[in-house]
């Protein structure tokens, strides 16, 4: 996946927490741009290779 000029691998990404992969890359990544900016993007990038976690089923089945 290619996001504003960095390639990240895929299988390397699924391997690591969201936690860690931001820790391991906010420091590095789009120095230009504010930290907690950053962080954001990365999350967003993080979701967008492993998904999202799901709803909880719980709150689905009080809404009934």
């Amino acid at each position: 996946m290619r996001v504003d000029g960095v390639t990240f691998v895929v299988s390397e990404v699924k391997k690591v927490t969201k936690e860690m992969f931001i820790e391991n890359h906010v420091g590095v990544l789009w120095q230009s741009v504010k930290e907690s900016d950053r962080k954001k993007k990365l999350s967003d990038v993080y979701d967008g290779i492993v998904g999202k976690p799901k709803q909880d089923t719980a709150i689905a089945e009080t809404s009934k």
